[in-house]
């Protein structure tokens, strides 16, 4: 072989094999180890691990060195043995007379842990040295699965041992109720139990870890520099939240420089500090101080276990154990902390958009227009009656028909008329006959009747003429039928003074704004509007309000105000009697306000006394 070994006998290497499947230690050290005993046990020049990592297979540890092993471990061949190694436990392979064989063993690591292999380069390659080697290899084999249970018991003993302590340090420290007993009480047990010479517990107040507890000390002053060293020693640790062994174990990568300065002033010569978490944010900090023994691995995990077992109760008592002020300013201090941290960032972002929404609904002025209902006015809209009793005879007009000064609108029958105006005016001729005769012959009285008979008869005959001359109704000006649609009540009887037709004209026409009576008061000094025709809603029309009638009127919806209000640009398809909604302007407000003042004038009104 290229490197001796102590162990020069098959006796020798077996008694190696039994100390592997009982090693205690970490599994960087196992596994040289086990390649060093199975290269033992068939006087190998050399042997390695392989583990497969995402497709390939990786060399983990050797002997007597991973670059002293004299054959090829990659490449296509090797792949190939390495997969019939897996599938059939063992295979060995040759490659020449002069150079060693390969031995692959599959090992056994348990359900669901990773495949590993073990290759050893035999020098003997006979084929009978060959099987004895594949024999002895087998088993080997599994070792390793054996050091992992071993293990795993060894971690179960030590996890009961670690919550056992736990349980006694806890039943000490629950016969206190306040923070700073149940503290001096918790330091005092971890002392005693881990043979320290002295324990110390800080808890942070405000950004900083001060210390609240020392073992076997009642009073301490805060302003000792020995004190000062040993909070920035626990804020190393709290500030990177992980136990700190002091001096540093080999695998540790955390920060120790206030460790290494507190241990220089106190000649401590171990040091371990754990954190104290509560939600997995670090609250305290729990520091062991030991002369003789270092602190372990096994050490940081038990005094972790007791640590998570009284956070807990201890952040609950220090809490507790003040004057509400405290209480309260920690409180609202714990909140803020939490609101301004880097955690729960969606939670701040709503928060910091509702605020900066409410300071916009608060400060921030905006155009705030009333809403109410409008109709369309003409300023001359002529109401056409019927002129006497009669029948209708014509309409050759609807309502909305474009009229022109002196168009015929309604024709009254005038038949009766006719007769009565002939009779009319026989009666005026015979009268005047009788007038003539009584004049002739001298009779005074008789000529005084028949006189006035004849003027009564003419009386007569020009009412007839009147009514005859107005049974024809036609538009006083250009406009507009807006109302009257008598063409299904040709030949019906009208009494006289009914409305017939409302005729309008298609100027000068203008708005009238009902404005609810709760609104009249913002829009008092208005002077503008807008409106918006529920026929063509998609256009709006500014107004100027004219102006606002001083008494209220009834209304299906309540009492209202008319505005009356004049159009800036009237267009040529208004027409009286269209109506929308009106935005009047009421100058500006906070969206708070629009959002609020319905709500709390309801409350004035029902609530006041």
């Amino acid at each position: 072989m290229n490197n001796s070994s102590p162990f020069t006998t098959p006796v020798e290497a077996i008694a190696r094999l039994e100390e592997c499947r009982l090693f205690e230690g970490p599994a960087r050290d196992f596994w040289p180890r086990f390649a060093q005993t199975c290269a033992e046990l068939l006087q190998a020049p050399g042997a390695v691990i392989l583990v497969q990592l995402e497709g390939s297979w990786r060399v983990i540890a050797g002997w007597p060195s991973v670059r002293e092993f004299p054959l090829p471990v990659s490449g296509a061949q090797f792949n190939n043995l390495a997969e019939r190694a897996i599938a059939e436990g063992l295979v060995t392979a040759t490659t020449g007379p002069t150079t060693p064989a390969l031995v692959l063993a599959s090992l056994a690591l348990g359900q669901g842990a990773q495949t590993a292999l073990l290759a050893v380069a035999v020098t003997r390659t006979s084929r009978e040295d060959l099987v004895a080697a594949g024999s002895t290899l087998r088993l080997a084999s599994d070792t390793p699965l054996l050091y992992q249970r071993q293990q795993l018991l060894e971690k179960s003993k030590r996890d009961v041992q670690h919550f056992a302590q736990a349980l006694e340090i806890l039943a000490a420290t629950n016969t206190h109720v306040r923070f700073l007993s149940v503290s001096m009480a918790l330091v005092n047990e971890l002392g005693s139990r881990f043979k320290c010479s002295r324990v110390s517990l800080g808890w942070t107040d405000g950004t900083y870890v001060r210390v609240k507890a020392i073992s076997g000390t009642d009073r301490f002053e805060k302003k000792m520099a020995v004190v000062q060293k040993l909070e920035a020693a626990m804020e190393e640790a709290r500030d990177q939240d992980e136990e700190i062994v002091w001096p540093a174990l080999p695998e540790s990568t955390a920060i120790t420089r206030d460790h290494a300065a507190y241990s220089e002033l106190e000649q401590v010569p171990n040091l371990l500090s754990v954190p104290v978490r509560i939600d997995g944010e670090g609250r305290g900090v729990l520091t062991l101080e030991r002369a003789t023994v270092a602190f372990t691995e096994n050490d940081a995990l038990a005094v972790r276990v007791v640590a998570d077992q009284v956070a807990r109760r201890l952040d609950d008592l220090r809490k507790l154990d003040r004057w509400f002020g405290a209480r309260w300013a920690a409180g609202a201090r714990e909140w803020f902390s939490k609101f301004l941290g880097p955690r729960q960032t969606w939670l701040k972002v709503a928060g910091i958009a509702g605020a900066l929404l409410l300071a916009v609904a608060i400060f921030v002025p905006f155009s705030y227009r009333v809403d109410a209902s409008f109709i369309v006015r003409a300023d001359a809209l002529q109401h056409l009656p019927a002129p006497y009793d009669g029948y209708i005879a014509e309409a050759p007009v609807r309502p909305g028909d474009l009229v022109h000064t002196g168009d015929l609108l309604i024709k009254l029958d005038t038949a009766d008329l006719l007769v009565e105006q002939a009779s009319s005016i026989a009666d005026v001729q015979r009268h005047a006959s009788e007038a003539e005769k009584a004049e002739a012959d001298r009779q005074l009285s008789d000529l005084r009747v028949a006189r006035a008979m004849q003027a009564q008869s003419q009386a007569q005959l020009d009412l007839v003429r009147y009514r005859l001359a107005r049974a024809e109704l036609r538009a006083p000006f250009d406009g507009v039928v807006v109302e009257g649609d008598l063409r299904e009540r040709i030949g019906a009887p009208v009494k006289a003074g009914d409305i017939l037709l409302k005729v309008s004209q298609l100027k000068k026409l203008y708005v009238e704004i009902r404005v609810p009576e709760r609104d009249i008061d913002e829009i008092a000094k208005s002077t503008r509007a807008e409106v918006a025709f529920a026929s063509r809603p998609e256009d709006t029309y500014g107004v100027k309000i004219d102006r606002i009638e001083p008494q209220a009127m009834v209304d299906k919806d309540g009492n209202v105000f008319i505005a009356r209000c004049d159009f800036d640009r009237p267009a040529d398809w208004f027409r009286p009697g269209m109506s929308g909604i009106a935005k009047v302007d009421a100058g500006h407000r906070s969206l708070l306000w629009i959002a609020t003042h319905r709500l709390i004038d309801f409350l004035r009104l029902k609530l006041w006394w």
